[in-house]
Parts: C-alpha cells; sequence; structure tokens
C-alpha cells in the first residue's frame, strides 16, 4: 500500500521487518524483490508522485570545489533520480573491479563474476523482457561490421536502452513498479516522510528507531529489525554523517571514512573528426541502431583493458555525435519539411531542390532508416543526417580520491538538518587518460582512411579546468565505500555498515570505483543481492 505521512495521526508508530529510506532505484528494487514475501517492509520517500519545489530545495546546499548540482542532478520523489535516467545501460567490467595498481584506493571485495547472477535479474528489473544477446550476437543482429580498428587498443562497446515505461515515456522506476507496490500487502510506501533521525543503542552497534517528518506537518517514528539507505551517493552519506552526529559517533565513521572517495563521470567533447566526404560509414557503424526487437542499442568505443594496465590509464568510452551536413539532400528535405509545418515555402528552395535531387537515393535510404526508427523526417538532431565530421564525446572514469568528499555543511534546512557541503575535485590522470584515448581514436580512423581528428586544446592545457568542457553525469559514486576491512571503507562486501549490526547502504556510494559504465544497472544488481540477504530463509 501507499500512504502519505501528511494525512497520519502525529506521533504514528510504524513497525516493520525492514525500513528502506529512499524510493529510487535500489529502494523500490529491494521493496519489490521482497513483495509478497513474510517480511514487512517500510519504505520511506521524502517526496511525493510529482516533483515539488519546497520538497526539492531540502537537497540544497554548497560546492567548495568543482561545481555539483545538489539540486538539479538529483530528485526528491518516488523514483528518484530515475526520472531523469535516459535508459541507458552497460556492465562494469573485470578490471573495474581488480585493484590497479596505477590507482590509488582501488579494488572492490567482490569478484566481477559475484556480479554476474544479479547482472542477468536487473536486466529484468529494467525492463528487458527477453535476455541480452552477447556483443558480438548483438552486432551482427544489427548489421554491424566494425571497420577493422585495432582492438589491442581500442574495442566496440555497447550500451542497450531501457524499454519505455508501460503507458509512458523514458522508463522510470515508479511509473514500472508503482502498481505492484500499491498492491503488496506486505509493503507500506510512506511518502513525504523526510528523515529527521536516527537513535541507535548506547553501545551505537543499532539504529533502535528512525523518525520521519513531513514539511510543516506530522513526524512518524518506525521501529524495525534491519534498516538501509538507498538514497543515493550524495544523500546517503549525509544521513549517516548526521546519524554519527546524532548519537555521539558510530554509523560507519570510526575512521573517518563517510563522505570521502566523492566521484562522478565527467562526459564531454574532447575532438572532432572530420572528413571531405561524409561519415556515411561510421554512422551505419557507431550510433544509436534500433534492431528487429524494437530496442535500442548504441556503438561506441572503450579503451582496451590490456592498454589501460600497461600505460596506467583510467576507463573510457567514446560516443560520436553526428554534425549534420548543411549542402546534403537530407538536411534540406528537413528544412522544406519544417517551413511546410510552418504554413510557408523554405528558402532557397531552388538550392535547395538541387540537394535533394543530387542526394535522392541516400535521401531515400535515410526516411526507410526514420520512418523504420520511429522518427519523422523533421525530427531534430543530425543522427540520420549525412555529416561530413561528428564529435567524440567521452565518459570517463574518476579516479578515487580521499579529499574529494562530502561532509555538512554550517547552513541547515527546513527540517532544522545540517546541508551538505560538496568538494568534488578530480586530478590529471583524468586529462590524460581523456588525451591518449581521443588520440587513439583520431590515429585510427586516420590510419583507416575515414577520418582526420582536432583534439581540443583544453587536453594538453593544464591550466584549463576539466570541468569547464567535461560536465558532471550526476552519477554520483563514492562516499560510503564498499571493503572488507573499515580502515579502507564504510561498509562491508553486502552492504553492512561496519561497527553496526543492523543498518546497511544500497546504491552506487558503496562503489569503490565507477568504471566508466552508466550505474544504473549495477545499482540494480547490488540491490537484489542485498535483496537475497534480507530474506529470511522461511520467505
Amino acid at each position: 500500500m501507499i500512504d502519505d505521512l501528511r494525512t497520519l495521526p502525529a506521533g504514528t508508530t510504524i513497525a516493520a521487518d525492514l525500513c528502506l529510506i529512499g524510493g529510487g532505484a535500489a529502494g523500490i528494487t529491494i521493496a519489490r524483490e521482497l513483495a509478497g514475501s513474510k517480511v514487512r517492509v517500510c519504505l520511506v520517500e521524502g517526496g511525493g508522485f510529482e516533483y515539488e519545489e519546497e520538497t526539492q530545495a531540502l537537497y540544497d546546499g554548497r560546492s567548495s570545489g568543482a561545481p555539483v548540482a545538489l539540486q538539479g542532478g538529483r530528485l526528491r520523489l518516488l523514483g528518484g533520480s530515475t526520472h531523469h535516467w535516459g535508459g541507458r545501460c552497460a556492465q562494469l567490467e573485470e578490471l573495474d573491479l581488480r585493484r590497479r595498481d596505477w590507482v590509488p584506493h582501488s579494488g572492490w571485495p567482490l569478484r566481477r563474476a559475484e556480479l554476474e547472477p544479479y547482472y542477468v535479474r536487473a536486466r529484468t528489473m529494467a525492463g528487458f523482457a527477453a535476455p541480452w544477446l552477447t556483443d558480438a550476437a548483438t552486432l551482427g543482429a544489427l548489421g554491424v561490421t566494425l571497420p577493422g580498428i585495432n582492438e589491442q587498443w581500442l574495442r566496440p562497446f555497447l550500451w542497450r536502452y531501457t524499454p519505455a515505461s508501460p503507458g509512458s515515456g523514458a522508463w522510470d522506476f515508479a511509473t514500472a513498479y508503482r502498481p505492484a507496490l500499491q498492491l503488496a500487502g506486505n509493503v507500506q510506501v510512506l511518502l513525504h516522510a523526510n528523515f529527521k533521525a536516527f537513535a541507535a543503542t548506547d553501545d551505537r552497534s543499532r539504529v533502535h528507531a528512525l523518525t520521519v517528518g513531513a514539511l510543516g506537518g506530522p513526524s512518524a517514528t518506525i521501529l524495525a529489525r534491519d534498516y538501509v539507505l538507498c538514497c543515493g551517493g550524495i544523500e546517503n552519506a549525509r544521513l549517516l554523517l548526521l546519524g554519527a552526529e546524532q548519537n555521539g559517533g558510530g554509523f560507519g565513521n570510526a575512521h573517518d571514512n563517510v563522505g570521502r572517495f566523492f566521484m562522478q563521470h565527467t562526459r564531454g567533447p574532447t575532438g572532432v573528426l572530420q572528413s571531405d566526404g561524409r561519415l556515411t560509414r561510421l554512422q551505419g557503424q557507431f550510433n544509436i541502431l534500433r534492431g528487429a526487437d524494437g530496442l535500442q542499442t548504441e556503438v561506441g568505443l572503450a579503451l582496451a583493458p590490456a592498454l589501460q594496465e600497461a600505460e596506467g590509464l583510467l576507463n573510457a568510452s567514446a560516443a560520436l555525435q553526428y554534425l549534420g551536413d548543411p549542402d546534403s539532400g537530407i538536411a534540406a528535405a528537413q528544412d522544406i519539411w519544417r517551413a511546410l509545418l510552418d504554413g510557408h515555402w523554405a528558402q532557397d528552395m531552388g538550392e535547395k531542390t538541387a540537394h535533394i535531387a543530387a542526394d535522392a537515393g541516400e535521401l531515400a535510404r535515410a526516411v526507410r532508416h526514420r520512418l523504420a526508427a520511429g522518427h519523422s523526417l523533421s525530427a531534430e538532431g543530425a543522427e540520420g543526417v549525412p555529416s561530413r565530421s561528428a564529435s567524440i564525446v567521452l565518459d570517463l572514469e574518476q579516479a578515487p580520491d580521499p579529499q574529494s568528499r562530502i561532509t555538512l555543511d554550517t547552513e541547515r534546512d527546513a527540517m532544522g538538518l545540517r546541508r551538505v557541503r560538496a568538494d568534488w575535485r578530480l586530478g590529471e590522470l583524468e586529462r590524460r587518460t581523456a588525451a591518449r584515448f581521443t588520440s587513439l581514436i583520431g590515429a585510427e580512423f586516420a590510419r583507416l582512411g575515414i577520418a582526420r581528428c582536432r583534439l581540443e586544446p583544453w587536453l594538453q592545457d593544464q591550466r584549463a579546468p576539466l570541468t569547464d568542457a567535461m560536465k558532471e553525469t550526476y552519477h554520483h559514486i563514492g562516499t560510503t565505500r564498499m571493503a572488507d576491512d573499515p580502515r579502507d571503507g564504510v561498509v562491508d562486501r553486502n552492504g553492512a555498515v561496519h561497527g553496526m549490526r543492523n543498518l546497511y547502504v544500497a546504491g552506487s556510494s558503496i562503489f569503490p570505483t565507477g568504471g566508466q559504465a552508466n550505474p544504473t544497472l549495477t545499482i540494480v544488481a547490488l540491490a537484489l543481492r542485498l535483496a537475497d540477504r534480507l530474506r529470511p530463509a522461511a520467505s
């Protein structure tokens, strides 16, 4: 069932076996997995079903390092940040989890093989009805034959896109799973229930109770056997720091690790591929392609693991964004079509008609491609328009740095709690990785006679801040990292907070490193793994 704290009597007490704090991908995954079991679940969410400015303002804070969009990068409503997730799915690789001598503080306590069965289940949770084919089989089904790149340096990388939510556009977990949560007899979702305080036992080894409150409204107490923080990479750290402050210590911070190692993927253009002719060959290979099943797959490039190890580089991937050729017949046809929709003739009709006639064959192929993909001829963007140039857009792993961190600020929010301060820092290993990767892409496409490459000047300018060109992705990683030794992290390999017997953390805050892959699928996989551990054997 789904309740709203604002409608409950003041001082309500809720008893549960499991309390999930946060209704995003991790919290909804665990609740959905335990729906119908014998576990009494209470999922508390600070927002409601829709965006609310007053509630969203609780996410405000300050940045003292590189700018962090503390409000714009997070959403405080049921479904959380999955509401602005594009559905781009990829998995971490074996090297991402290994200890890498050239990446300080790297290494997960888990092996990649331990995640595989949970990745399989996570794909279903993310809406994929059929099992994934291997990358090679997927490329074959899409008709992609890569143009002979040197796979000792570069290799193809695939992102699969989730199908649309039923009756909706892009996938989000609230739309997909709200009906199931509403019907589950053992699950209570409590909306507008904002964190107020943790009460711990005297020895701070257990959480005794959680107090939540509605803005300007009643409070409630949740008494549970186990508690799981599912609030994202920034808020998970904040709530642990608040818990330690409220209880005189504990909450995983005995070694001052809570909030440290704050990371994001940075994304942005690092070079431009240019050709005297058109990049038709690339556009049919490195692009977002729709298969016979209607699902979309993006084909890009990634740094080969052996090269990362040989040259001491981080992980990174690249997608190509094509810049339309204004002299193509397709661009001319789009201009005419848009003008007709607006009720007038396009300018330079004679010139545009000549371009269409010259490109008649290519235009016919493009129209068939766009209609098959569900796009109109007037759709914006240049992915289906013949191009002479393309931007190389990188997704870049960040090296873990203990000085890049989340702390508590002196300012307080409307609940009377200290806000966050983000000190996000990036180093030169990120810049060196971006420069080397882009240079390799340029060298390969030049060798193959496809295009020449111009690197963005900032790659070689040590004075230019990396975040001037590479922007944050709102992939908040680290801050409550996983480690077997409490001196090295906040939670153990199962997400249990070190030093506490009934408090867990779920989400990308427990990742020791982030790889280059979008984190949502891994968040869901680890949440499924935790759900299995919180489910009694008899359920």
